[in-house]
């Protein structure tokens, strides 16, 4: 999936530059104490994992919508794949060079 994580371009047009700034906006306008470094995650690259809560705080902050912050598109998908059979995976030294022998020929 590609997310494009855009909350520091956002923040440039709002005239907030350091994560201190940010933080005083969060505490004013909501009442939340974010930590200077989880802010500072959040600006400088696209977070892994966020919560809702934090999602909904940094919005309301900002007065803003999701679709402000990041965009999220999905991959694509190579329809053209082959699946690969195991005796094809096989390198030529570990595959079996005798035929399986007739069960008929037994006494």
């Amino acid at each position: 999936m590609a997310v494009h994580w855009r909350l520091r371009s956002f923040l440039a047009k709002k005239g907030i530059f350091t994560a201190t700034a940010f933080q005083k906006r969060i505490l004013k306008k909501t009442g939340t104490l974010i930590s200077l470094q989880n802010l500072c995650n959040y600006m400088n690259r696209r977070p892994s994992l966020l919560r809702l809560k934090t999602i909904e705080i940094i919005c309301t902050s900002l007065d803003c919508s999701l679709e402000d912050l990041c965009t999220v598109k999905p991959f694509k998908i190579n329809d053209k794949s082959e699946k690969k059979l195991s005796f094809k995976n096989t390198p030529h030294a570990k595959r079996s060079l005798k035929k399986f022998p007739n069960p008929n020929n037994y006494e």
